[in-house]
């Protein structure tokens, strides 16, 4: 039996962890003849609703990693000719991630796949339970300042 509130948000946090961990461990999501892994998918859903690219260094600070593992990864992605790399003219240090005119045709049928894959996690939810669950997760707010600590 939990006894303090310390020991709730532990066992809350492991739970989290646990699910976040069964969406994406060690699973392959296939994008037309091609398997991604979790960065992949990452990469694919920031650029793909953005039809001028997104900038590597906004990759970078939305997946928390280096810029040279973003690299890595959009390494391969352009091997697979699922994206590509444009010098942004607005400013020509800057460069920007494109879906390829192939990635954009599949790139509707891969989210409604991949949004199916990761949700088997919740199966067990009724829709009364998913609509709690939702609520309650919009009430975790990011703490002040944080958003200051990342830009500088």
């Amino acid at each position: 039996m939990i006894k303090d509130r310390q020991e709730m948000l532990r066992s809350l946090l492991e739970k989290l962890h646990y699910a976040l961990k069964e969406m994406h461990s060690g699973q392959s999501f296939p994008f037309g003849d091609y398997l991604l892994n979790h960065q992949q998918v990452v990469i694919l859903f920031c650029v793909g609703e953005k039809e001028k690219g997104v900038p590597v260094k906004e990759l970078t600070a939305l997946m928390h990693v280096t810029p040279g593992a973003v690299t890595q990864f959009v390494d391969v992605l352009v091997k697979k000719k699922l994206v590509v790399r444009e010098i942004d003219f607005s400013d020509r240090r800057s460069i920007n991630i494109k879906l390829t005119p192939l990635a954009k045709k599949q790139f509707t049928k891969f989210k409604k796949n991949y949004f199916f894959e990761v949700s088997q996690v919740f199966r067990e939810f009724n829709l009364s339970e998913l609509e709690q669950f939702s609520s309650l997760l919009e009430k975790i707010k990011t703490p002040e300042g944080a958003n200051n600590k990342e830009k500088k």
